[in-house]
């Protein structure tokens, strides 16, 4: 587990209740809150949506990892339906995907925040037909900024504006250099080519109230390689509070 300023990064591995129980004692020490949980990607196709398939369980267990800790939402991300079936068994698929998660979230009071990573939903008005069709408090949206840019040739702002507003609870803050270089860099913001000016005026139209995460891995590690890990984590903290405050 590690602590980087407003947030707490947990990892759970098979020992993942005890972990849980250790995480939730060690925010209540420090008198730290974690909002926002992030469960692990390996979702695939036909994956067994049921206790044979290893990535399932692993969904799971991360769900009732978050009850325990006491986070409000878990971040899920989708299924990406190939082609030539995309088109008609995409928002279908990912609705018995997502509906077979419900009774845990109802069980541990975990909120799932779907982010627009894969193909599935690249663009908002694919986002806003699996939340209609889902139809249900247990299911809101996690924006990642960068994804918007580096998938869908598309900025944030325009993205956030074609939203549903009353279903965005999270945000993934990062830059990146688009779609035309095809990488999905997480780099801090203000270096590379996302429009962070509208990004905050989008935000501040759609009236959104809920979290801003920067997701900067790279940039941490690339900095810590060089041992400064610290003055890193102060500059990315700087960067990360200038921008809330421009909302």
């Amino acid at each position: 587990m590690s602590y980087y300023y407003d947030a707490a990064a947990c990892f759970l591995g098979e020992d993942y209740i005890e972990k849980a129980y250790e995480v939730k004692n060690a925010l209540k020490k420090y008198k730290l809150k974690c909002r926002q949980a992030h469960a692990p990607i390996e979702c695939y196709y036909l994956m067994a949506q049921d206790n044979t398939s290893p990535e399932y369980v692993r969904l799971k267990r991360a769900i009732e990892s978050a009850g325990i800790i006491g986070i409000e939402h878990i971040v899920i991300v989708g299924i990406e339906v190939p082609a030539p079936h995309a088109s008609y068994l995409n928002i279908n698929y990912n609705y018995d995907f997502y509906k077979s998660l419900e009774p845990l979230c109802k069980q541990y009071g975990v909120i799932i925040a779907v982010e627009n990573l894969r193909k599935s939903f690249t663009y908002p008005d694919l986002m806003n037909e699996i939340i209609r069709k889902l139809d249900s408090p247990w299911f809101k949206v996690l924006v990642d900024v960068g994804h918007t840019w580096v998938r869908a040739d598309m900025q944030p702002g325009e993205y956030i504006r074609g939203l549903d507003p009353n279903v965005i609870c999270g945000l993934h803050v990062h830059d990146t250099h688009g779609i035309r270089k095809g990488v999905d860099e997480h780099l801090l913001p203000w270096m590379a080519e996302i429009d962070f000016d509208d990004l905050m005026k989008a935000l501040k139209e759609v009236g959104y109230d809920g979290d801003v995460t920067l997701e900067i891995r790279p940039f941490i590690e690339k900095y810590a390689s060089k041992g400064l890990l610290e003055p890193a984590l102060k500059f990315a903290e700087a960067v990360g509070r200038k921008l809330v405050s421009m909302y």
